[in-house]
């Protein structure tokens, strides 16, 4: 949801002091996610559309018709992969996990020494080759 219309839902929340209401808040379809898949989820934030859709390849190291395939949602693509595209474009950790949900792939873990390091790597903003280093360095696989 974009910031206006989450500011508007947040003044008639501010305002609901019985559940009655709140269910009926809840019950809208305004209050649920509107993003139904990743390519749409994707393509959708500020930080993708500032790219062209050949320097997320490039960056990303996808090849150019697998690419095309995800965004047009005739390819589902590996946990790997959207990981690939969310470190290229930049997205923050909030982002590249609502990511991996709207592909229905696990997200990044606290527990997992590889998870660790990816959720280092988007913190600091690493490239996918800056990130596959990491990766390499503490004796785990690279994104696929």
């Amino acid at each position: 949801m974009d910031e206006s219309t989450t500011k508007k839902l947040s003044d008639i929340l501010s305002n609901i002091d019985n559940t009655k209401e709140m269910e009926k808040f809840m019950e809208e379809p305004k209050v649920t996610d509107s993003f139904k898949s990743f390519p749409e989820y994707y393509r959708s934030l500020p930080a993708v559309q500032q790219f062209e859709s050949s320097d997320l390849i490039q960056k990303s190291g996808l090849e150019r018709s697998y690419y095309y395939q995800v965004m047009k949602g005739t390819r589902s693509p590996s946990r790997d992969k959207i990981l690939r595209l969310c470190i290229a474009a930049g997205l923050s950790l909030r982002e590249t996990t609502r990511a991996l949900e709207l592909n229905g792939s696990a997200p990044l873990y606290p527990k997992n020494r590889r998870d660790i390091i990816l959720t280092v790597a988007i913190n600091q903003g690493a490239s996918v080759d800056d990130t596959n280093l990491l990766l390499y360095k503490y004796g785990e696989e690279p994104l696929a």
